[in-house]
């Protein structure tokens, strides 16, 4: 039997080369290169950081610059006058934006009415109620999908289709037609024929309408007509040959024999039609169109932004998944969904090109709508004529209204940080 190493010098604990650990060990790193490495790292995070400043005070110095431009330009013709006017052509100095303001505003409250509730309800349906067959699956991505591409698309895109979807509805009930029924008029107008009478001076009579295919009537007998106060009586006919009437109230009372009187239409506040036509109820809806893939968007990332464990806990007590959503879910998300909300709207109230489209570029309007089928001037539209047009008056006026824009702007986005910071601290 050999003996035993006596010592533990005896022994050779160095690893037999290729044998298992033997192989060669990594060069050691020096340290200036470790030195060289940590610099080119520091150069360049340094130089990324200066980049991001660049860029950062780039585009607050063009936002800056356009501010004073038209500061300086527009500050001439900010007063009550500018909030309180209207456009006017043939003295531009007096001019303002009032009926631009309240068309803004009523078309912003048709987009809010329709979009919110169906932007936020579809933002729901995507996060909160995940089908689980694969035909819903594949419907569910489908949606998904198209939402995402569907904020990309350019408005002028949502404008062509507002034409056809609201103001012609692909003419299914007519053509919009001049002194025609114009489709189906539903409720709030009342057809008459308006004829002039013998008191001259453009006094009228009107004569209720009983064909709306007859565009025209000729008067040869008395007929029963309405005055301008409403009131009903029997319109005499008046013949060449036989003694004018002299009294100026039978005058008012009396046409010449063979008058013609044109088809009028008087509406009230709740005038509905279909289709649509240039109405600020079809712009309205355009700009739904608009801003509905932001709302859903917004609202799906607040919604995504609830932690799991609040739901789990809710599903833990028994809840179902609506009551999950109504009593957990939407409360925690309702901060992030209002921010997007108003923010969507900010980008309602700025949009031309939608409103140019269903609407046109008038603006010769004195007066906000006088019923949902009542066309109306925005701010963008009353901006974009009176920027396009030579006088300096005009220029300095779209400057003005520009800085007023921008005021409702600034508004909108300081009461969308204001809701989210208090509804964050209530919930």
């Amino acid at each position: 039997m050999s003996s035993l190493p006596s010592a533990a010098g005896d022994l050779n604990l160095e690893p037999a080369p290729g044998s298992l650990g033997g192989d060669a060990a990594p060069p050691p790193i020096s340290v200036q290169g470790a030195s060289d490495n940590s610099r080119r790292r520091k150069l360049y995070s340094r130089l990324f950081y200066l980049l991001c400043v660049f860029i950062s005070l780039l585009s607050v110095v063009v936002l800056v610059v356009l501010l004073a431009s038209i500061t300086i330009q527009g500050q001439g013709m900010l007063s009550w006058q500018l909030l309180t006017g209207a456009h006017s052509e043939l003295h531009p100095e007096s001019a303002g934006m009032w009926p631009s303001i309240v068309g803004s505003i009523a078309i912003c409250g048709i987009c809010a009415l329709s979009a919110l509730p169906l932007g936020i309800g579809t933002a729901i349906f995507l996060e909160e109620f995940k089908p689980t067959s694969k035909p819903l699956r594949l419907l569910h991505g489908f949606i998904q999908l198209n939402i995402a591409n569907l904020a990309g698309v350019p408005s002028i895109v949502y404008g062509l289709l507002g034409l056809s979807l609201f103001v012609f509805m692909f003419n299914v009930f007519g053509q919009i037609q001049v002194n025609e029924s114009a489709g189906i008029e539903l409720m709030g107008v009342d057809r008459y024929y308006q004829v002039l009478t013998l008191a001259g001076g453009g006094h009228t009579v009107l004569i209720p309408q009983e064909d709306d295919a007859q565009a025209t009537i000729q008067i040869d007998q008395p007929v029963m007509a309405v005055d301008s106060q409403g009131n009903e009586f029997e319109l005499s006919v008046w013949e060449l040959g036989t003694p004018r009437p002299t009294d100026p109230a039978e005058q008012q009372r009396t046409v010449r024999k063979g008058a013609v009187g044109g088809s009028y239409a008087q509406t009230g506040w709740n005038y509905f039609r279909l289709p649509f036509g240039r109405s600020f109820l079809a712009a309205g809806l355009t700009l739904s169109l608009v801003i509905l893939p932001i709302v859903i968007i917004a609202s799906q990332e607040a919604l995504r932004s609830v932690p799991p464990s609040l739901r789990e806990a809710s599903f833990g007590l028994g809840a179902t998944v609506w009551q999950t959503v109504r009593n957990v879910s939407l409360p925690a998300a309702l901060p992030g969904i209002l921010t997007g909300s108003i923010l969507a709207m900010g980008r309602a109230i700025g949009e031309a090109a939608p409103v140019l489209v269903v609407l046109g570029a008038t603006v010769a309007k004195n007066s906000g709508p006088q019923n949902m089928m009542d066309n109306v001037v925005t701010m963008p539209v009353l901006i974009f004529n009176w920027a396009g047009r030579q006088q300096a008056t005009y220029q300095e006026l779209a400057a003005a209204a520009i800085i007023v824009l921008l005021v409702v702007l600034l508004i909108m986005n300081s009461a969308a940080i204001y809701l989210r910071q208090k509804m964050r601290v209530d919930v």
